[in-house]
Formats: structure tokens, C-alpha cells, sequence
């Protein structure tokens, strides 16, 4: 007894449905096969652009954001130049742009 054949018990139905389905298109002669996926295939993509019409882009309303009102905790000046934005960085980035910035003024 061969172990790689597995009986129909050994399937769901929707399995053996497929299979059942595959091996009728296998059957099939190669050139009405080949019509018949570039048919389907046809059929899918007509689907998919037709999808764009019947279901147009919806509009976004754009609303105005009101920037809140500086607290008191927010009313520290800034350190050293430094730029509200910037992300914080590690020591040897920091000690680079000292670096960089004595070497540029004192080319000056």
C-alpha cells in the first residue's frame, strides 16, 4: 500500500471539490482552457475598473487645526540655539558638531 495516496476521507470536501474542479480543466483541450482563463481573467480586470466608477473617491473635508496656546511650563527659553524640532542625540553626535562648528569659526 502506497502511504502518499491519502483516501477521500482524509480531505474536506471543499478540497476534493477543487481537486475534482482541476482535474476537469486539465482535461480540457489546451486551446479552449487557454480561451476560457483569458476570459475569466478579461471578466476580473473589467470587474476591477468598473469598481472605480461605480464606486467613485469619496471627498475629504479638510479641517483647520488651531494651534493651542503656550502654558507656562512652555515659556522656557531655548537651550543653546537649539532648534524645537530637533531630535535628541547621542554624546558623540553632540561632541561632532561642536567639532565642526570651532572649526568653521575659527577659519573665520
Amino acid at each position: 500500500m502506497n502511504k502518499n495516496i491519502q483516501h477521500p476521507k482524509d480531505h474536506s470536501r471543499f478540497t476534493r471539490w477543487v481537486n475534482g474542479l482541476d482535474e476537469k480543466d486539465k482535461s480540457l483541450d489546451p486551446v479552449i482552457r487557454k480561451s476560457k482563463w483569458i476570459l475569466i481573467t478579461a471578466l476580473l480586470f473589467t470587474l476591477f475598473g468598473i469598481s472605480f466608477i461605480w464606486f467613485p473617491r469619496e471627498n475629504v473635508q479638510r479641517h483647520i487645526l488651531t494651534v493651542p496656546q503656550a502654558g507656562p511650563l512652555n515659556n522656557a527659553p531655548l537651550q543653546s540655539g537649539r532648534s524645537a524640532f530637533e531630535m535628541p542625540v547621542d554624546s558623540f553626535e553632540n561632541q561632532l558638531k561642536q567639532t565642526i562648528h570651532e572649526g568653521i569659526s575659527e577659519k573665520k
